[in-house]
């Protein structure tokens, strides 16, 4: 089956489409619902460069559909007036876009072999995004300007991943318990890997820390060839 084809069948019909993403055994469900905390938003942001760069790409299309910028949500104080904006339903689902996007992308950048995904609601827009069936552009406006409503829950999309044949599925969003301390601090690397592990939902363990170092270890390898040869 080619990689943005939904084995369940299109939306609208009896249950979570499942999409193609690749040849992996790990599945992804784009979860609706969690409010994206601004902490965990800088401390992912400041640890990862890839979710750093995905996360801005996202919301350079978002941001000329919102009021202000998206950013003045997502960095705003843990309390301060501007982080109330998440609260909202379009700055809210942007946030909520932009961050799956960024968290899914920074997987996949680390070795994450990813199979399948599968969403509800807003997090279907996410889903078909990220396997190519609906460009950012697109995608933005809909998250922004559409009446979406909560859509099937996630359990639905569980269940429907699990059908289709993927023991190991990963929760992408924010955590369901995250709180500030969980959150951590810029580039406290191992308490954000920890966070990611309570984004499993079934299936034998992912390796995060493993994940991590080799892709790192990579990067330092590549910078010691480039100083050799320009030694």
């Amino acid at each position: 089956m080619t990689p943005g084809r939904g084995r369940n069948g299109p939306a609208g019909t009896g249950r979570t489409p499942v999409l193609m993403a690749g040849e992996g055994e790990t599945a992804v469900l784009f979860v609706t619902g969690r409010r994206v905390r601004p902490a965990m938003v800088r401390s992912l942001y400041g640890a990862f460069p890839v979710f750093r760069a995905e996360f801005d790409t996202g919301c350079r299309a978002l941001d000329v559909r919102l009021p202000l910028p998206l950013a003045a949500a997502v960095f705003a104080p843990e309390r301060g007036a501007d982080a109330g904006l998440l609260d909202r339903t379009d700055f809210g689902r942007a946030a909520l876009f932009a961050y799956q996007v960024a968290l899914y992308r920074t997987w996949q950048d680390w070795g994450v072999r990813i199979g399948a995904v599968a969403g509800a609601g807003p997090g279907a827009l996410a889903a078909a995004h990220v396997v190519g069936d609906l460009g950012l552009q697109k995608a933005a406006r809909n998250i922004v300007m559409s009446r979406l409503g909560p859509g099937r829950d996630d359990a639905e999309g569980l269940s429907a991943l699990r059908a289709a044949g993927f023991r190991r599925v990963l929760a992408c969003g924010p955590g369901p318990q995250e709180n500030a301390e969980t959150a951590g601090s810029v580039g406290e690397v191992p308490v954000l890997l920890a966070d990611m592990a309570r984004l499993q939902l079934s299936g034998s363990r992912v390796d995060w820390e493993g994940l991590w170092w080799a892709r790192h270890r990579a990067e330092v390898h590549a910078l010691l060839r480039r100083v050799l040869e320009a030694a």
